[in-house]
Parts: C-alpha cells; structure tokens; sequence
C-alpha cells in the first residue's frame, strides 16, 4: 500500500484534503510530487505501469502551529489509476474510494518502517523528507462506506489550523440520482455509479446532485450568549459547457452545521456521445470579492440515442425524398430505379443532416 501526505504548507495542499473527501467513490484527483520527497521502491515502480490499481491511503500530515505537529490523519482510501513524469514531477491520478475507520490512524503508525519514519515531516525540515512511501498495511479491515466515517474524518480534521476557520467547510458528493417525480417510500432514486473517473447518465432526462456538507468552524465566542457574525460562505455548482441547464439555484449557503445541498440538471436530447460535467466549489465573501476554494470536477458522460437518431433520419429522408417522387410520378417519369434513387438520397440526406449538426465544440 501507497501512502500520500498532505501537508498545510500551502493552502492548495490542504485543499487537497477536502477535495479527497469531496469526490464520489470512483471520482478522480491528481496529486504532483517532486522526486526528492519520493521513497525510492515508490519511485523505482512509476514506470510501465507498475503502480497500476494499487491501493493508497491519502493522509494529511499537521504543520508545526497545530496542536499535535506533525500528526499523520488518515484521510481517505484511494486506488492509482495513473502514475507518470513530467520534468522533476510526479503525478498520481487517484480515484476516491472508501473512508478509513478511527483505528486506522494506530494502525497506520505501527506500519510505518524505522527507515521511513525518519524521514517524515519533522521540526528538522529535512531536505529528503518523505511524502509518498509504502507500508505493509492491509486497508480491507479499515474500510468504511457510510457518512458517519465521513464526519468523524471532518471532525479530526476541523481541531488543526488549516481547517478551523471561517473560509473552511466539508463536504461530500452523496450521489446523483434521476428524478422521477414521485416522492414516497418505495421511490427512492437510484444513484448513479462513477466509472472511470465518469458518471454515466442520459440525455433529456432530470437529474439531482446530493451533497452533504458540514460547517465544523466555531468562534471563540460561540459558547457564550454573544453570538458573534460568521462569514458567509457558500456552495456553488457551475457546468463545464453550455449543454448542461440548471433547473435548481447554482449558490447555496451553507448557514447550518449539518447540511444537504441539492442540484437539479439536465441536458437537452442529443443523438451522439457528449463528454461534459460540472464543477463544485465553496466560495467565501472576502474584501476583493468571493473566494473560490476547494473545487472538484464531476466528469460526466451522457450517452446518445439512437432510436431519436434513426426516427430523425428518418423524418428528414422522407421529407426530402417525397416531394421529388409525387413530382416524378406526377410527370409520369417514376418508375422502380428512380424510386429507389431518391429514396438513397433522402436516406444520405437524413443521415448527413442529423450526425454533423450534434457535433457540438
């Protein structure tokens, strides 16, 4: 098993860590590395492929101003779906997959070989230290696939520095479902599975975006009768491309501790495969304006139809080829050969007029 830190040394990297906990099981996420901070039997097997479904452990690693430095929490299961090099860099594409249990983090700890733990994150700020390492762990026992795992992650994560403030919440994709319209027991929706990286869904259909949130972020003064302003801080939903429509408001606030923000979309009928997707992001109220943080993308596939394709076909050929033929036959001029012709035409024209134009950029 692969273990991937993250640390607060910039407020990318621990973006990185609700990014991780954000995605559905099977959404992906890209982690760079310079080879230095590499451990060399994690180096040595990034090429050919090597590296190819293992299992990881995403964790974040405390910086020196939290109240435990340098406590590794375990974060969140992954697989490797992709290792490569660009220049100096190390890039690992992760597909999200279960929470870890609250034993992981002794379990992690008692893993860890005497040669890896020294070269940790430390007070010493060493040059060689360590951010991706192996260990002999077997994860099957840790693995948790319901939301409690979720929160408890959150709530371990909300005692340190880089999440306890205003600008900081948790969240996480629950599913996108199809609406039917029913509302009562017995229609629940049925959710929707990643795969590969996609969600796999239809054309001219409605669909909902679940997403659970948590706002863990408490002033000083909470406790007390004065109830001090919290900034506002919301949830937001943009589409990749212009063929994915809302139907529900895009910004959401977070203004609770537990919450679930829903998404309405769809995209019109099309005949051909489309590639699209949307982003989530929190934004924050600052003095330039609102900040934009911790975003994942939810890639999607929506598959075409090709009995609209063929009925539209269809329609078109008819359309072009029978005026010709009601003129052929009025002349006197319509015979079986010229029949079959026109028919060809109308069938090329159906064909020709319906593919091109969903040919979308």
């Amino acid at each position: 098993m692969i273990v991937f830190l993250s640390s607060s040394a910039r407020a990318r990297y621990a973006d990185d860590v609700i990014r991780m906990l954000a995605l559905p099981r099977g959404g992906q996420l890209q982690f760079r590395y310079d080879g230095r901070w590499l451990a060399d039997d994690v180096r040595n097997r990034v090429p050919c492929e090597q590296l190819a479904d293992e299992y990881a452990l995403v964790c974040f690693v405390a910086g020196s101003s939290d109240p435990i430095p340098y406590d590794l929490i375990p974060v969140r299961i992954a697989r490797i779906i992709r290792a490569e090099t660009v220049g100096t860099s190390y890039i690992f594409t992760l597909a999200a997959h279960a929470y870890v249990s609250e034993a992981t983090a002794g379990a992690l700890n008692t893993a860890i070989s005497p040669l890896s733990r020294e070269r940790l994150p430390s007070a010493a700020h060493a040059p060689n230290e360590l951010y991706c390492f192996s260990v002999d762990l077997d994860l099957r026992s840790h693995q948790r696939l319901t939301f409690d795992a979720f929160e408890e992650t959150a709530k371990q994560l909300s005692r340190h520095k880089s999440f306890a403030t205003e600008e900081s919440a948790f969240f996480a994709v629950r599913q996108i479902s199809r609406i039917s319209g029913r509302s009562w027991f017995g229609t629940w929706p049925r959710p929707s599975a990643v795969e590969q990286g996609a969600f796999r869904l239809r054309t001219g259909r409605r669909y909902e975006c679940e997403v659970y949130c948590l706002r863990l972020f408490q002033h000083p003064a909470d406790a007390v009768d004065v109830q001090p302003t919290h900034k506002e801080l919301a949830l937001v939903v943009e589409a990749n491309d212009d063929s994915i429509q809302f139907a529900s408001a895009k910004r959401s606030v977070v203004d609770s501790r537990y919450d679930v923000k829903r998404y309405v979309f769809a995209a019109e009928p099309e005949v051909m495969r489309r590639v699209s997707g949307f982003r989530l992001f929190l934004s924050a109220e600052g003095d330039g304006g609102n900040q934009v943080r911790q975003d994942i993308t939810l890639q999607i596939m929506f598959g075409g139809s090709l009995f609209l394709a063929s009925i539209r076909a269809i329609a078109i050929g008819i359309a072009t080829a029978g005026p010709g033929m009601i003129a052929a036959n009025a002349a006197g001029k319509l015979n079986s050969g010229t029949a079959v012709l026109m028919i060809a035409l109308g069938a090329l024209a159906g064909i020709s007029a319906i593919f091109p134009s969903f040919r979308k950029p």
